[in-house]
């Protein structure tokens, strides 16, 4: 098949590599779910606390290692190193399900922050290759329907796998879906091949390169800030459920799968509000720089679901909240590819993922010992005003400059 057809299914392509996305998130999010079930009968020690120390190893693995996949993506292609962050991740899982202690399981949630530190990576690096300008924000919008989708079935996959065959087969049935994902991606992409190739070439000097630019910096700076309010609802929405109102497990699963599909919903109109703009003729950049400002405003209302009557209440305040932290988000991932180009991107995109996981590592801990003193409330209206505030380091800094890739 021809690079011509290759761009007429590009979306084929994209949509098929939006499944890593899924097993990304399905993969990290079940213990989300797992921590209320194990509250209750758990098969080794496990608090909040030990549960935000969890994040934090797994979050310091995915931070330090991020920078590397993304070089390792740029020098080797997209499909050679995808295959190897999925198997990767995909091993973790099934290891976690050998855990018989809190140790041997912090070990394996190390080493899944380690694999999947380059899915995200990748995805901006597949939108680079595949999707012209204007449509790499729904591009990556795609990458938010996968995360979301994993994000969201996780809670019920959870609670069900562990009731009807134990919470063992919960690591190891997407362990396994994860190992299953890396022969359908490889034929699709012989099938729909990038009008690029693999993708090689960014890797080595130049992709370490960026490191000197301040914008890259900025950048980081504002995800770290920003993403505190993803990073809350993916990790913490079930336990909010059950500590704020009451709720079983079962009910904590119903509600708390509408959350992360709020955030697809919010990604794709983030995503499709720069597109409308490029396409009227504002920049790239400049597009993604006005809807990360909306969004963030809108970010403002997260200080209000405290206040919430009841759990139906309170599970929409999440989702409004995870809706436009998402669009947010997707805009501002987008950038390093628009400013960098497809050859750099997974090393650009990776200075992100990063930033996210650094800021995990640092806050879960002490996250977890603040909710379990004192509930969910400072931290919400703490968390509402971090979007904006790393706005405004992108508006003062990110700049288009002469020889930037659109």
């Amino acid at each position: 098949m021809g690079a011509a057809r290759g761009a007429r299914w590009r979306w084929v392509a994209v949509a098929v590599f939006a499944g890593s996305c899924v097993l990304n998130y399905l993969d990290r999010q079940v213990l989300a779910m797992l921590l209320v079930i194990w509250h209750r009968n758990a098969p080794f020690r496990f608090t909040d606390r030990d549960y935000g120390l969890l994040l934090s190893v797994f979050s310091i693995a995915y931070a330090l290692s991020a920078p590397a996949m993304g070089w390792f993506l740029d020098r080797v292609g997209l499909n050679r190193g995808i295959s190897i962050s999925v198997a990767g991740w995909g091993l973790a899982s099934l290891g976690s399900a050998t855990s018989h202690s809190f140790g041997e399981l912090m070990l394996w949630r190390c080493l899944l922050g380690v694999a999947e530190a380059g899915g995200i990576s990748a995805m901006g690096k597949m939108g680079g290759m595949y999707l012209p300008a204007e449509e790499r924000a729904v591009g990556l919008a795609m990458s938010q329907l996968g995360l979301s989708l994993g994000a969201g079935l996780a809670p019920k996959f959870a609670e069900v796998v562990t009731r009807e065959y134990g919470w063992r087969w919960v690591f190891g049935g997407v362990g396994a879906l994860s190992l299953l994902w890396i022969p359908v991606w490889l034929v699709t992409a012989r099938l729909i091949p990038s009008p690029m190739g693999d993708g090689r070439g960014g890797g080595g000097a130049s992709s370490w390169k960026l490191a000197r630019d301040g914008r890259l910096w900025a950048m980081v700076g504002a995800n770290m800030a920003g993403m505190t309010v993803y990073s809350l609802w993916t990790n913490w929405a079930p336990r909010y459920l059950e500590l704020m109102h009451g709720l079983k497990a079962a009910a904590v699963a119903d509600y708390a799968g509408w959350v992360p599909l709020a955030g697809y919903l919010g990604s794709f109109f983030g995503g499709s509000l720069s597109w409308r703009l490029i396409r009227g003729g504002v920049s790239a950049v400049e597009a993604r720089k006005r809807v990360c400002l909306g969004s963030a405003a809108a970010v403002l209302g997260t200080a209000a679901i405290p206040l919430a009557p009841g759990p139906g209440w309170a599970t929409l305040g999440m989702s409004l909240s995870f809706f436009w932290t998402a669009a947010w988000s997707t805009n501002l991932y987008t950038l390093p590819v628009d400013l960098y180009g497809a050859e750099r991107a997974a090393f650009g995109v990776s200075a992100l993922v990063f930033a996210y996981g650094a800021m995990q590592a640092v806050v879960s801990r002490p996250l977890g010992g603040i909710i379990e003193r004192y509930g969910f409330t400072p931290v919400c209206v703490v968390a509402a005003v971090l979007p904006l505030a790393g706005q405004a380091l992108v508006a003062a800094v990110v700049r288009e400059r002469a020889g930037d890739q659109a």
